[in-house]
């Protein structure tokens, strides 16, 4: 499954660089999809990768490209939970003004074959509407400072399981 969005940011492209690749390891702080998250090397990536504690399970990442001209990152998953085979994803951050950015997502997800027989039909919208919120919660976080409240309702369940008080 491949999924390609993108948003407008009311930010400089610095901006939002800074919460996308120089806060990279603590995407926890913006994304309702992601309860926590950390920043962890890698043996032989100068890059290295995070482990996050999301909606779907705990995902290992690793870091395959970096152009910070460009200001652009690729990571494909290297942990998953056990309904999906494979995970890459790009981000893009284009300056479309002095106060303006467009971020693009490109995701691309192989399903494991049985979840996706027997759930895909609530797997792929799941997906879908899990991108468009992140998008959101990333556009909200920069714009204001503040998390959606998307955000906190998902800490809030998460930390309430764990039996800890969300950060």
């Amino acid at each position: 499954m491949k999924i390609q969005k993108t948003i407008n940011i009311n930010a400089p492209a610095e901006k939002v660089w800074e919460v996308l690749w120089d806060n990279y390891g603590r995407v926890c702080e913006w994304a309702s999809t992601v309860n926590s998250s950390d920043h962890r090397e890698v043996q032989g990536n100068s890059n290295g990768g995070r482990t996050c504690m999301s909606t779907w399970g705990e995902i290992h990442e690793i870091v395959e490209n970096l152009n910070v001209e460009n200001k652009t990152y690729t990571y494909y998953a290297d942990g998953l939970p056990s309904i999906m085979k494979r995970a890459k994803n790009t981000w893009k951050v284009l300056p479309k003004g002095v106060n303006t950015s467009e971020v693009v997502i490109d995701l691309d997800i192989e399903f494991a074959t049985i979840p996706k027989i027997l759930m895909g039909w609530m797997i792929v919208p799941k997906m879908k509407k899990d991108i468009n919120q992140t998008l959101e919660d990333l556009k909200y976080f920069i714009e204001t400072g503040k998390q959606t409240e998307a955000k906190i309702k998902s800490d809030l369940k998460y930390f309430k399981k764990k039996g800890q008080k969300a950060a």
